[in-house]
C-alpha cells in the first residue's frame, strides 16, 4: 500500500541521514586526529636549545591562556575525558567539545602545567563567577593550568570587573599573582 511505502522510504531516509553523519562523524575525527598527530610531530622536531623538554614534556617559556565562562582553558572543558589524559601526547584532538566547534586540537593540561610561566587573562563581569569557582574547585580546568616551576607564580590578569570576587590576600597565599587592568 501507498502508507507502507511512504512509512519505508521515510524509515530509509532516517536510516540513510544517520548513517551519512557517522561517516562524516568519523571522517571529521579522524581528520582531527591527524592534525593533532602533525602539530606535536612538528612541535617534537623542535631542538631542544629552542624548546628544552622537561620529563618528555615541551616546557614552553610562555602560555597565554584564556578561559570560558565554564572555566575551560585551551580546549580542556570541566568533566571532559581529555582532562584525565596520561598518553603523554603533547597534542590531543577533541571532536566533541562542547562549545563550537566540535572537532578541534588542544595541548594536554600536562603540557601546560610543564610551561615555565603561566599567564591567564579574563574580562568582563561574565567571568566573576567562574573566576570566584576557580578558587573553590580545584578540579577547573581554569584552576589546574598553574605551570610547573614553584619558584614562578601564575599570573592572573583581570578587569576589575572580572576579579570583583576575588581576595587579592588569599589569591597571594594561594600562590597566585592578580594582576588588575
Amino acid at each position: 500500500s501507498s502508507a507502507n511505502l511512504s512509512l519505508s522510504q521515510g524509515e530509509f531516509r532516517t536510516a540513510f541521514k544517520a548513517a551519512l553523519k557517522a561517516c562524516l562523524g568519523e571522517a571529521e575525527k579522524e581528520a582531527v586526529q591527524e592534525a593533532a598527530a602533525d602539530y606535536e610531530k612538528q612541535l617534537r622536531v623542535i631542538p631542544n636549545a629552542v624548546l628544552p623538554r622537561s620529563s618528555g614534556l615541551p616546557r614552553f617559556d610562555l602560555l597565554l591562556l584564556g578561559f570560558g565562562l565554564d572555566g575551560h582553558v585551551a580546549s580542556l572543558f570541566p568533566g571532559h575525558k581529555l582532562l584525565e589524559d596520561s598518553s603523554n601526547s603533547w597534542v590531543l584532538p577533541i571532536w566533541d567539545s562542547p562549545k563550537p566547534p566540535a572537532a578541534r586540537i588542544t595541548f594536554s593540561m600536562p603540557v601546560i602545567k610543564s610551561a615555565a610561566r603561566v599567564i591567564i587573562v579574563g574580562s568582563g563581569s561574565s567571568k566573576k563567577d567562574v573566576v570566584k569557582k576557580a578558587f573553590e574547585d580545584c578540579n577547573l580546568p581554569l584552576r589546574l593550568a598553574m605551570g610547573a616551576s614553584p619558584s614562578v607564580r601564575p599570573v592572573l590578569v583581570l578587569d576589575s570587573a572580572a576579579a570583583v570576587n576575588l581576595d587579592a590576600g588569599l589569591l597571594e597565599k594561594q600562590g597566585y599573582e592578580l594582576r588588575r587592568s
